[in-house]
């Protein structure tokens, strides 16, 4: 029985594969293209992906496939009506990178706050020694405590980032789809503009496309910070950019891209330079913790599957 490991590269190649082995024979690829993707998947028993898109072209391809396994929880890169078309299960795996997702949010939150980049980059090139001051308080930074932290999306990843960020002193306000007697809820415009702080943690469906346009971005303070640890399509990116460009938004952070790796016709792309902006390669999920939690979650996965079990199933 095949099994075939499509994206190795988006794992991380440090992460062995080796318990797959029990299950079949197993071929890997470094990465696979539109084009490679059907005859890789034509003898394949069980296919794992990341981030490769598998619409109807692979599944007409893929005459032996009965499992796919998503190793992530996102699966909007799978298409389920085809899996059901098809007959193929479809797995993922749910709360495996919590603490790796919420260690850097507050990564990227605490780096720009206290402009950490600008600060370093002071002392490396030199420009501190010459300087004859013992220290440099320009640009300002603020703490923390007392600030306003909007959460979109409180689930695991969102529900661990509001208590770390309530650790810190901060007043946690939270849109989410349902209310929550943990946390103080409030509509997406009441979140936008009272936020110092806004992070996104929801997934995407057609009620988030977007969510952070242009209209919305306009209501949050020009001092704020905006960091996207969701997908990449629930922030208007030209809506973004052009905040940023003109001075209307304080910071903003981003690990995911509408679009991966970032294109340079991104209007993200534009804007990745400035001083009041990290963009990530799409690592916040893969600590290595995190990415060996993964792999044993699709292990048993792919057991449960064998023996009849329906679990973490995402297509029916």
């Amino acid at each position: 029985m095949k099994i075939a490991v499509l994206d190795r590269r988006a794992l991380g190649e440090d992460l062995s594969l080796a318990p797959l082995e029990r299950f079949g024979e197993v071929i890997v690829y470094p990465t696979t293209s539109e084009e490679e993707l059907p005859a890789r998947v034509a003898d394949a028993y069980i296919v794992l992906i990341n981030k490769v898109r598998f619409g109807r072209a692979a599944f007409d391809a893929a005459k032996k496939l009965r499992l796919i396994c998503e190793f992530a929880t996102g699966y909007d890169n799978i298409s389920l009506e085809d899996a059901r078309t098809h007959g193929v299960a479809v797995v993922n795996v749910p709360a495996y990178s919590t603490e790796s997702v919420a260690l850097f949010t507050f990564a990227t939150v605490l780096s720009l706050m206290t402009h950490l980049s600008e600060y370093r980059a002071y002392v490396a090139d030199g420009r501190y020694t010459a300087s004859g001051v013992p220290n440099l308080l320009s640009p300002a930074y603020h703490e923390l405590a007392g600030k306003t932290w909007g959460i979109v999306g409180c689930g695991n990843i969102g529900g661990r980032v509001a208590a770390i960020a309530e650790a810190f002193g901060a007043k946690v306000i939270v849109n989410r789809r349902r209310e929550d007697p943990r946390f103080c809820c409030v509509d997406i415009e009441t979140l936008c503009r009272e936020s110092d702080i806004l992070t996104l943690h929801c997934p995407l469906n057609e009620g988030t496309r977007h969510l952070l346009n242009a209209e919305r971005i306009g209501m949050m303070k020009r001092s704020a910070i905006l960091v996207n640890e969701a997908r990449g399509a629930v922030v208007d990116s030209e809506a973004v950019a052009c905040a940023i460009e003109e001075g209307r938004l304080g910071a903003f952070g981003s690990d995911v891209y509408d679009g991966e790796p970032l294109r340079s016709e991104d209007p993200l792309y534009r804007i990745r330079e400035r001083e009041n902006v990290i963009l990530t390669p799409h690592a916040a999920w893969g600590a290595y913790e995190a990415r060996e939690r993964c792999l044993e979650i699709v292990c048993e996965n792919i057991r449960a599957f064998f023996d009849g079990e329906i679990k973490n199933r995402v297509d029916i």
